[in-house]
C-alpha cells in the first residue's frame, strides 16, 4: 500500500501559493525566523 505520493511543482507555483494564501506555515513554525543569508543560501540550494 503506498503511503504518500510525490509531485513536483515549479517554485514560481509554490511561492503564488503562498502569496494567495493557498498553502501557510504551521503556527508552530512560525516564531522561527531566518536571516536573510540564510533565506539566500536555501533559494541557492534549491535553484
Amino acid at each position: 500500500m503506498q503511503k504518500y505520493s510525490v509531485n513536483q511543482h515549479l517554485i514560481e507555483t509554490v511561492l503564488s501559493w503562498g502569496k494567495s494564501e493557498e498553502i501557510a506555515i504551521p503556527e508552530i513554525q512560525r516564531p522561527f525566523v531566518w536571516d536573510g543569508a540564510k533565506v539566500r543560501d536555501l533559494m541557492d540550494s534549491i535553484s
